[in-house]
């Protein structure tokens, strides 16, 4: 399947179903999609930091291996996914509502 020259989802090699992966522009594009949902981001720290004052959420940095991006702006973008990652983790061990797409949705963050 493509878009445009761009291949979305899975690739296969050969005709075998084993031998699927996704493709690399899918992994991007979802951890570029990720990286964006900074109010997310924000608004998820604001809560569990209120909800739960010993939250280290805010402290985590999301440090991406240098030989992971090749710019600044990809550097930034993997690690706020980094960040969102880990805030999901804890939000999901915090709250009984799911953070995506309950809250991030409902707040118009998603």
């Amino acid at each position: 399947m493509r878009h445009g020259k761009l291949p979305l989802g899975y690739r296969a090699s050969g005709n075998e179903a084993e031998e699927r992966a996704l493709d690399h522009m899918t992994v991007w594009r979802i951890l570029f999609w990720l990286g964006a949902q900074l109010p997310a981001l924000a608004n998820g720290r604001e809560i569990l930091s209120q909800h739960n004052p010993s939250s280290t959420c805010h402290r985590f940095v999301g440090a991406v291996a240098p030989h992971k991006f090749r710019s600044p702006q990809r550097e930034r973008t993997l690690c706020q996914a980094r960040q969102l990652i880990a805030l999901i983790t804890e939000w999901e061990r915090t709250f009984p509502e799911k953070f995506f797409p309950r809250f991030a949705t409902r707040a118009g963050f998603g």
